[in-house]
Parts: structure tokens; sequence; C-alpha cells
């Protein structure tokens, strides 16, 4: 066979096609992306921290309602309440999450899957507002010099519940309406982030994460410069005062609001600006929110329910 005659060598077929290097790459990075959240490695840090809030919540829950007396005229006590009730509806949507994240299915509506993922950001809100409402009321008490403060009409009390519950019917609206307005892929479910960033969702997101992390620092402030005011006038025998351990258990809300409610927040202002890439981390960080359904298990064995509600 003549060498000079027969068919030229192609080189191109000993060269890295970059095209398909790139089509392999960018196919890899998509695949990752839209992956299925129960199939990454995700998966088990939201079962487990589901579960916790679950079994944790129920117990706590069961607890308070076993023991706290219902004395109307208390603000605590009616905050406490409210607070128990918050974390009643929410339970009642979290096997919902674990099924789906355990099966990787939705079988429900898609409305059902709307209903459950709005859930959460409204027991967000609704919680932090409590939050909010008791520790304002325990530093009045404190700069007041009062014991606690009472409702001397029961009308009064039901109008503090109604107060509280309209964060509820103000943001409960916006986010129903806003929240999943696309329909979601056949039998999946919490994938609502793209909408996120729609419009004027974007900005009521930043919004709220700007509101509730200023006002988490603005309480922590109070409650440090009680203490520190309590420590200086007392000294040493400050533990010796109901008054320093009274400002005490404030502590333990503001540790439960900046481990559980700020660190979502703050990470929010990122994951709006990469809700694609960071879609999976938003729902652990997310869910992470979840565990102040465990507050009242807290307060029942670390406090006492009867000094909490200022019995």
């Amino acid at each position: 066979m003549d060498v000079f005659t027969s068919s030229p060598i192609n080189m191109t077929t000993f060269l890295p096609s970059s095209n398909t290097t790139n089509v392999t790459t960018t196919s890899t990075i998509t695949d990752a992306v839209n992956k299925p959240l129960s199939q990454s490695s995700h998966r088990i840090a939201l079962i487990i921290i589901y579960t916790v809030v679950l079994v944790t919540g129920t117990v706590g829950l069961v607890i308070m309602i076993r023991v706290l007396k219902t004395n109307l005229r208390s603000w605590t006590t009616i905050a406490f309440l409210n607070l128990l009730l918050a974390h009643v509806i929410f339970l009642l949507t979290v096997p919902f999450r674990i099924h789906y994240y355990v099966t990787n299915h939705w079988s429900l509506s898609p409305l059902t899957c709307k209903i459950v993922s709005a859930m959460i950001h409204l027991h967000m809100y609704v919680v932090f507002v409590i939050y909010v409402a008791i520790l304002v009321t325990r530093f009045v008490q404190y700069y007041k010099k009062t014991d606690r403060m009472e409702f001397y009409r029961r009308l009064h009390a039901l109008a503090a519940s109604v107060g509280i519950w309209s964060i509820l019917i103000i943001v409960g609206p916006i986010i129903l309406s806003k929240y999943g307005t696309k329909k979601p892929e056949e039998n999946k479910c919490f994938n609502f982030g793209q909408q996120a960033i729609e419009g004027s969702v974007f900005g009521f997101n930043i919004f709220l994460s700007v509101v509730i992390i200023l006002v988490s620092c603005i309480l922590g402030v109070i409650v440090g410069i009680i203490l520190y005011s309590l420590i200086k006038k007392y000294g040493a025998a400050c533990r010796n005062q109901q008054e320093f351990w009274a400002q005490m258990r404030n502590i333990n809300l503001i540790i439960i609001i900046f481990i559980c409610l700020v660190p979502y927040h703050l990470f929010r202002f990122y994951y709006l600006t990469h809700t694609q890439d960071m879609e999976e981390s938003n729902e652990v960080f997310l869910s992470i929110t979840t565990l102040t359904c465990t507050d009242m298990l807290l307060i029942f064995t670390k406090m006492g329910i009867f000094q909490v509600c200022g019995f």
C-alpha cells in the first residue's frame, strides 16, 4: 500500500475535544443542581432534624399541656399558650416533610405541598413575634419594678392573643399568594426557591431578614445591659438575688433566637443570590429554625414551668 496516497490522518482524533468536555461538565453541573433533595447528602440531616423536632416537640407539648395552669390574667402565661398553639399547628405538618424526604415522592396535591411548605415560614415568624413579646414584657417588668403584668379583664387577654396572631393574618396571605405560584414538578415538593427572587418577593424576604436580625441584636444588647447593671449593683452577691435569676431566664430565649433563627436569615442574604446552587443548604438552614419547637421541653426541664409563667 502506498503510504503517500492513503487517506490523510485526522489529527483532531488525537486532540481532546473542548466542546465535548464543556458539554460533559455542563451536564454534570446540571445533574448536580437538579438532583432530588432526598438523594443528596443533605437528606440524612433533614430527616434527623425533623425527627428530633417531631419527637422532642411533641413530648414538650404534652408536658406543657399537663402541667400548665391557664391563668388568663398573666401575660407571660398567655404568651406561652400562644407559643404552644403555634408549635402544635406546625408539628402537624412535620410528618409530611419526613415522609417526603424518606421516599422522595409527594403523593398529595400541589395545594397541600404549598400549605405545608408555607407553614414552616409562618411558624418561624409567629414564634419570633411571641419571643419578642415575652422579652419586651420582662424588660418592662424590670424597669417598672413589677412582679408581673396582668390583665384585669378576660377581654384584654383575648385581645392580646389576637394581637400575637395578627402576624399570621398579615404575613400569611402574602406568603400563600406569592409562595409556589408556579406548578411544581410532578411528585415533587419544597422546590420553590427560584420564586423567592421574583419581583416584590425578593425585597420582602430581604426586609424580613433584616428586621429579624436587627431586633434580635437589640434584644441581646438589652439583656446584656440589664445583666451588667445587676452584676455591677450586687457584685458577687448577685447570684443570691431573685431579680438576677429572673433576668437570666431571658438568656435562654436569646440563645434559642441566635441559634435557631438568626443563622437562617444571615444565610438567606447569600441564598437569594444563589438559589440554584444553594437550594439544598437552604432547606437545612430552614429546618434548623424548627428546633424552636424544643423550647417547651427546655423550659420545663431547665427552669421549671411555674417559674417561667410567674406562678
